[in-house]
């Protein structure tokens, strides 16, 4: 029916949106990368992904309480990616707001993330 049709087209739309979004980050053209990925969240707004996307953007742009609302929203749509709580963390480092930083880092360890893994054991911290 139609109504499927339009669904199945927006979804490509959006992994289109995604992927120019992927290509423009891949080549630091962060500024083309978060207008692609608003883009693929336009089209497609439960895609934590494009979210977590967007927010490596947003950090790299300086961002940086943008970058914590997308990693948020990416988090609240997919709780088991430990990619967006490492990426909350790193970004909550550079805030220096230490306590957060950890505890993010903490459950991207438990949810089996090794980069987060390694990190605590360098410093002798429980996850």
């Amino acid at each position: 029916d139609t109504d499927a049709y339009k669904k199945t087209i927006k979804e490509l739309d959006a992994a289109e949106w995604f992927e120019k979004g992927v290509a423009a980050a891949t080549s630091g053209n962060y500024a083309e990368a978060l207008a692609a990925f608003s883009k693929a969240i336009d089209l497609d707004p439960q895609d934590a992904a494009a979210y977590n996307n967007r927010g490596i953007a947003y950090d790299n742009l300086g961002n940086h309480k943008q970058a914590i609302k997308d990693y948020d929203k990416a988090i609240d749509l997919d709780p088991q990616d430990a990619q967006s709580y490492l990426n909350r963390g790193s970004v909550y480092a550079k805030l220096g707001n230490e306590k957060q930083a950890i505890e993010d880092i903490k459950i991207a360890a438990r949810l089996g993330h090794k980069e987060a893994q390694d990190y605590l054991r360098k410093f002798n911290i429980d996850w």
